[in-house]
């Protein structure tokens, strides 16, 4: 098993998720399952913060893979 980081950020907050895997396929997986679970409460709050990632970083503290979701507004 490797040990990965899930870093959740939005705005000011973060946090950390320490996960334990058997390889970057998995680890893949696992975080677009996350995405999709947290993603009606992210919407909600893209509002005052218009961007929401989840990082994935390696045991040597590298970035992996980054899931974002961004909100924007245009002026007509």
């Amino acid at each position: 098993m490797t040990c990965y980081a899930f870093r959740i950020r939005q705005g000011s907050y973060s946090s950390d998720l320490a996960v334990d895997l058997p390889d970057d396929d998995a680890v893949w997986q696992e975080a677009a399952s996350v995405c999709a679970d947290l993603i009606s409460d992210t919407v909600a709050g893209l509002r005052d913060n218009p961007e929401w990632r989840l990082e994935v970083l390696d045991a040597s503290g590298s970035l992996r893979h980054l899931f974002r979701l961004t909100s924007e507004t245009f002026d007509r």
